[in-house]
């Protein structure tokens, strides 16, 4: 496919300082369903990332050392970064600026892809040493030079979205007996479930521990150990990823904060700027304007979907 996009992809963001923070970029393709799109340009920093859904992500330029399930790698320009719902991202070490482009995709629809492809569920990824999936990076990386261009969607780039994803799902994707997830400690995996069917409500540590079966000492050690932070931060970011969610949807700020769980706005605002750099209606007003992104300076979280 001939999209003439290379620069594009490849374009950092001119005109600034990067004591500026990196430039967040936020929109929704139009004609395909199930999909929206980030870019984050010159990230010079370390960030948290929190995911709520399958992300197919590919490094445009720079290199990073990231933390992922305890284990630090490193990626680089060219490569190809995979996220999984419910799952927390960090970077250690950033040693080139670093820009990027990500494709999240809606959970049921990746599930019920897996479920055709005969793909166990739920879809668990595998993270891509290099030389891996040489296919899978090569349709992702002309997937997202298409996709910069921001116009309506052809029947070719449906296709090209369709043939990424199925690619990715056979190649990229746990298939042992004992998927990834199921290696992690079994309080921990209880917890994280019961935080993410409840994230609306009040949660205590003590409940919390109760349900996990674990008590509540060795389940914040254990938690911060294999998901990168503990519980309650954990549930914040579950919240302000919700929120983000709705705020899209066109709800108000008030409405958002009491539908996640937030004791009111201004707890809203404050976990959102921090979470993503960016206050809730500046967020809220660049989601729907489709054809006219907006960007955001990051703080910790480079909000993925």
């Amino acid at each position: 496919m001939g999209h003439g996009s290379a620069q594009a992809l490849g374009r950092t963001a001119r005109g600034r300082s990067r004591e500026d923070g990196p430039r967040i970029e936020h929109w929704r393709p139009e004609g395909i369903d199930g999909l929206r799109m980030y870019r984050v340009e010159d990230v010079a920093s370390p960030l948290s990332v929190y995911s709520d859904q399958y992300g197919v992500m590919v490094i445009l330029q720079g290199a990073f050392e990231g933390w992922y399930r305890g284990v630090v790698r490193t990626v680089a320009a060219g490569g190809l970064k995979l996220k999984e719902p419910g799952e927390v991202y960090r970077d250690v070490r950033i040693h080139t600026p670093v820009t990027l482009q990500g494709a999240g995709f809606a959970s049921d629809l990746v599930e019920e892809a897996a479920r055709t492809l005969g793909i166990p569920r739920p879809v668990h990824f595998v993270n891509l040493e290099p030389g891996r999936a040489p296919r899978a990076i090569a349709l992702a990386t002309a997937m997202h030079e298409a996709l910069a261009e921001r116009g309506p969607a052809t029947h070719e780039l449906q296709a090209l979205v369709t043939e990424t994803l199925t690619e990715v799902l056979a190649t990229c994707t746990e298939r042992g007996e004992l998927p990834v997830r199921d290696k992690a400690p079994r309080a921990v995996r209880r917890a994280r479930d019961y935080l993410r069917a409840h994230l609306s409500e009040p949660v205590t540590l003590d409940a919390l521990a109760a349900h996990a079966g674990a008590d509540k000492f060795h389940l914040i050690r254990a938690f911060r150990a294999e998901i990168g932070m503990p519980p309650y931060e954990y549930l914040t970011r579950l919240r302000v990823a919700k929120a983000a969610e709705l705020l899209a949807a066109g709800m108000t700020g008030a409405q958002v904060a009491h539908t996640v769980g937030l004791f009111d706005e201004s707890q809203l605002h404050r976990h959102f700027r921090r979470i993503f750099g960016v206050t809730p209606g500046r967020f809220a007003r660049s989601m729907q304007r489709q054809h006219r992104p907006s960007y955001a300076r990051a703080a910790r979280l480079a909000c993925p979907p």
